[in-house]
């Protein structure tokens, strides 16, 4: 592989493109190519939505699918694709940046690229935005005081829920829609069902806010969705939020 390419791992937060870092920015303007990883073909990128009015105009669009299949060995096939898509525009001497979704090293696919690429090819990371950070900021409740604990989980359907929760003062629980209807019964046999509050689409226009989830059902759970459980509570920093 030629290593006049250069690979750019550019984290845009997670809705709210006013949160895009100067540096992301920056860097937009310098791309030749930006990859744009879908989790279903035709349903678009987030990640453009986001940087799209700081993009150039002739930038070139890789779109790239990353399924939500329970299949390892085909996300191991769909990994392996994508990332000689990538291979043959940096050998090609291109700049190529690949958007990801909150920050490029926390639960990103970025990473499956980065596992795969040859040792020597020339790789910058621009932090971005987490989904924990951003809704924390937005609500004014600190996800950590003092001496606290936190742990952040990628929750799914086979989570030990309560095991979780007695493991950290403070838990993130992301993908929360994997798995939400064991996280609510642990967090109500735990006595923590009022210690918690849950954001989905953050920074969007259908952003939506939750404090009371008793009620709530994994179905009614977008993808985009966050949980934080804060077992010192909430209700004290309940006077920043209408």
């Amino acid at each position: 592989m030629s290593k006049k390419g250069k690979l750019y791992g550019i984290g845009v937060g997670v809705g709210d493109s006013d949160m895009l870092t100067l540096k992301a920015v920056k860097i937009f303007k310098e791309l030749d190519v930006v990859v744009l990883p879908e989790a279903k073909v035709a349903n678009g990128s987030t990640a453009y939505n986001i940087a799209k009015e700081y993009l150039r105009d002739d930038v070139e669009m890789l779109f790239v699918e990353f399924s939500m299949s329970r299949d390892i060995k085909q996300r191991e096939i769909e990994r392996d694709e994508n990332s000689q898509k990538i291979f043959e525009k940096l050998s090609e001497g291109k700049k190529v940046g690949f958007l990801t979704i909150g920050d490029p090293m926390t639960y990103s696919t970025y990473i499956y690229l980065l596992e795969r690429l040859e040792k020597g090819t020339e790789v910058e990371t621009i932090a971005g935005i987490t989904s924990f950070a951003d809704i924390t900021s937005r609500v004014n409740i600190p996800l950590v005081i003092g001496e606290e604990s936190v742990k952040i989980i990628s929750v799914n359907e086979e989570i030990d829920a309560e095991k979780e929760i007695n493991s950290a003062d403070n838990i993130v629980f992301m993908k929360i829609n994997r798995g939400f209807d064991k996280v609510r019964e642990a967090l109500k046999k735990t006595g923590n069902i009022d210690n918690v509050f849950m954001v989905s689409n953050s920074g969007k226009g259908i952003e939506k806010i939750w404090f009371d989830i008793k009620d709530l059902k994994q179905e009614d759970i977008p993808y985009f969705t966050t949980l934080i459980l804060k077992k010192g509570g909430v209700a004290q920093w309940r006077k920043f939020t209408s």
